[in-house]
């Protein structure tokens, strides 16, 4: 059955990722809305797909409860609305899943559970564990806890990190419009509708229209990020209207949505920690020889190819491999601290007990902890 929901340029689906926006859960008709989507997914959990929910909504469900009529700016009313809205939110969830006999289990995040390795292994083995129990979980940004420096500002990154956590054989992101045009369509009566990306680049930035309004956070830019963020690791991304047509017309009607190709090559798990949630504690300026060696030539970074660090990390942290000019080429796991990686900087190997005695690595970042970026 399975076969037959999906569009035929989409194939081998055994776990699906949506995410569906404020808007389509909180605006006028959105109790239909939410139930056509959760029967949408109902067939699709019951046709054998592994099937992950991120949901918007727990802000504009308490802004609406406190009768605000524009997104609080200040923190704690944010907070506020959100612990407000989630229990509304996953209660209205509760009762239309338990009529299709689906359990569901909700998961709250914030950056610092991606962040950190062994959290983000806690995360991915909760997640993993949930589907296996048959439940659907239903993931939200922790706003009530939420501050700047661990929001992921909105949840198309959050679907997008969910995505590459559990290795999602497709990302869907549910938005007001069908997808991409050429022009802004509610402007232009002749815009085109652009069913197929072969690959995601910045040129195609320049068809979004970032159309945010009181009650969302989100708009096209950051929707088509999300899409680049997870075809890099191989999965394939829809991007499609979900506030007037619904789910399984997006996953099959290609007037519905417009698809990102992905890579062909999937990343390893480790490599998407490392290149998409792990924070970088600092930089390593190295010279064109190792963005070379590095880039073409699948080599570890060595003492003699760095030329400067910046900010202070320790052995073990993660840092940006950039080049002189300052563009990124790689992230990595350091095996020196800044201050001892400042006293072997374009030293030759030879040179480096010289310099700090006894060593575990000749290498500053081994290639096995690093991905090109």
């Amino acid at each position: 059955m399975k076969s037959t929901l999906f569009r035929n340029d989409i194939k081998g689906i055994k776990t699906v990722v949506v995410k569906t926006g404020s808007r389509i859960l909180t605006c006028s008709g959105h109790e239909l809305r939410v139930k056509n989507l959760v029967d949408d997914l109902a067939t699709i959990h019951h046709s054998g797909v592994k099937v992950i929910l991120v949901s918007s909504g727990a802000i504009a469900r308490g802004m609406s409860a406190l009768n605000l009529q524009k997104r609080p700016e200040d923190i704690p009313l944010q907070q506020a609305c959100a612990s407000i809205g989630q229990n509304g939110l996953m209660n209205l969830y509760q009762q239309h899943f338990t009529k299709q006999n689906i359990l569901i289990g909700q998961v709250l995040l914030t950056w610092d559970d991606l962040r950190n390795k062994k959290r983000y292994l806690n995360l991915r083995n909760t997640l993993f564990q949930l589907l296996e129990c048959g439940c659907i979980p239903i993931v939200n940004e922790n706003d009530s806890v939420g501050i700047e420096e661990i929001q992921f500002g909105n949840n198309d990154v959050l679907g997008a990190q969910i995505a590459l956590l559990t290795h999602a054989d497709l990302f869907v992101n549910l938005t007001d419009v069908g997808g991409l045009y050429d022009k802004n369509p509610q402007k232009s009566a002749d815009a085109r509708h652009i069913p197929l990306v072969p690959m995601t680049s910045s040129s195609v930035q320049k068809f979004a229209c970032d159309k945010k309004n009181n009650l969302s956070v989100g708009g096209m830019s950051t929707k088509i990020k999300a899409a680049e963020m997870v075809t890099k690791a191989g999965i394939p991304t829809l991007i499609g209207n979900g506030f007037d047509s619904n789910l399984l017309s997006v996953i099959k009607d290609k007037n519905s949505a417009t698809l990102f190709m992905p890579s062909p090559k999937k990343m390893p798990s480790k490599d998407r920690w490392l290149a998409f949630a792990g924070q970088s504690r600092g930089k390593i300026v190295v010279d064109q020889g190792a963005c070379s060696a590095i880039k073409n030539r699948g080599k570890s970074l060595l003492a003699a190819g760095i030329i400067d660090t910046c900010d202070n990390f320790k052995t073990g942290d993660m840092v940006d491999i950039v080049c002189i000019d300052g563009s990124p080429i790689a992230k990595g796991l350091v095996n020196f601290s800044s201050s001892e990686i400042q006293l072997i900087r374009g030293c030759n190997t030879k040179k480096l007990r010289e310099k700090l005695g006894k060593i575990r690595f000749d290498e500053v970042i081994l290639r096995d902890n690093m991905v090109v970026v």
